[in-house]
């Protein structure tokens, strides 16, 4: 038996940047895989941090997405001093294309309501990203917004979290937990890990916990297919995105384009029909883009809840069970904020209690 004073159940972005915060804080965590760490959702990511272009309204949640935007910078500098990765943050913003008048107003007003939104009309545009249709009335650009490379991000919350101490164990899947005591029993492949206190940062693959756990299962899945190719000059040089389709720029030459939506799907694999939709949707953005290498493509499951929005939480019966999971398409851009609301739970602390009402499990409970 091997004893830990946490078990993380899943090893995705959202579980790695706990174990990170919790070892900061001296608290040696075991992080329970069933596959390769960040295999899942979190390597399709395309490592948008889009505050703004995820959220229409100014609610809660929207609040909860900026907050962990703006911890980024400082994140990525201490991960990169700490494990010497860099996790290719990028901060040029965004633009959200208007082919229409009616796009275009509604932009323009969001605008002159906001201070991380600016118009630019066609011809601005064009100036800063020649390789746009001309097809477009204008675009907002949302200067806040920006990117990071998901592998980077989640190989560096892992290796800083083993830095300070965290067990990671790849090809473990947690196929029961059971309470012994004052503690838990993980049952797995490797035998029982006895933790005093268990996180379910699994994704998707949660609800089995739910249920295992006496709970409603409130996640579901959300197939998104995305396609890489390989730029010989650079198209744009920052994120564009029109209604579902996103293309964002990386550093090492390559260019995301993505993403579908095909909800209650639980196919992994990318489809005909799929790749085709984001080819057309790419080439009426950047019609060069067709000139461009595949690489590659595929598809992956994001963890979707009953409301959309994530579930982070104490068990309301079981001390010392855990949730963070749920984030739908943004585990990328949550995950530094997720990390530091969940180690504040575990040491009952209260930094962002404002929070936790939003995303607490209770809400299961009054879910139509």
């Amino acid at each position: 038996m091997m004893n830990y004073e946490v078990g993380i159940i899943g090893g995705g972005i959202i579980g790695n940047s706990i174990a990170y915060q919790l070892g900061k804080e001296g608290i040696r965590a075991a992080v329970l895989e069933s596959e390769q760490l960040g295999s899942k959702a979190t390597s399709a990511a395309a490592g948008m941090l889009g505050a703004h272009s995820e959220n229409k309204k100014r609610d809660i949640f929207y609040e909860f997405c900026r907050e962990s935007r703006d911890l980024f910078p400082n994140v990525s500098k201490d991960l990169y001093e700490i494990t010497g990765i860099h996790v290719q943050l990028v901060q040029e913003g965004m633009y959200q294309l208007a082919f229409t008048e009616s796009e275009a107003m509604e932009l323009k007003s969001l605008a002159d309501r906001e201070k991380e939104f600016v118009w630019h009309d066609q011809k601005e545009v064009l100036k800063q990203e020649p390789n746009l249709t001309d097809d477009i009335i204008g675009a907002l650009w949302i200067k806040g917004d920006g990117q990071v490379e998901p592998k980077a991000l989640c190989q560096a919350f892992s290796k800083g979290a083993r830095a300070f101490g965290a067990d990671f164990y790849e090809q473990t899947p947690v196929y029961e937990v059971n309470k012994t005591g004052t503690s838990y029993a993980l049952k797995t492949p490797l035998g029982i890990f006895n933790c005093e206190k268990v996180i379910v940062a699994n994704g998707v693959w949660s609800g089995k916990f739910f249920e295992q756990l006496g709970l409603r299962n409130p996640m579901k899945p959300v197939k998104g297919e995305c396609f890489a190719i390989r730029m010989d000059k650079p198209l744009v040089t920052k994120t564009i995105f029109h209604e579902h389709c996103y293309i964002v720029p990386k550093l090492n030459g390559r260019c995301i384009i993505g993403a579908t939506s095909v909800v209650d799907s639980w196919h992994q694999e990318p489809t005909v029909q799929g790749i085709s939709s984001l080819m057309n949707n790419a080439q009426q953005l950047v019609p060069s883009i067709s000139n461009q290498s595949i690489l590659e493509a595929w598809s992956s499951l994001r963890p979707q809840t009953f409301d959309g929005w994530p579930i982070i939480g104490e068990h309301p019966e079981w001390e010392g069970v855990f949730f963070a999971t749920g984030h739908y398409r943004n585990g990328i851009l949550l995950s530094p904020i997720t990390g530091i609301v969940v180690k504040d739970l575990v040491l009952k602390q209260n930094q962002f209690s404002r929070y936790l009402g939003a995303f607490s499990i209770n809400r299961l409970r009054t879910a139509v």
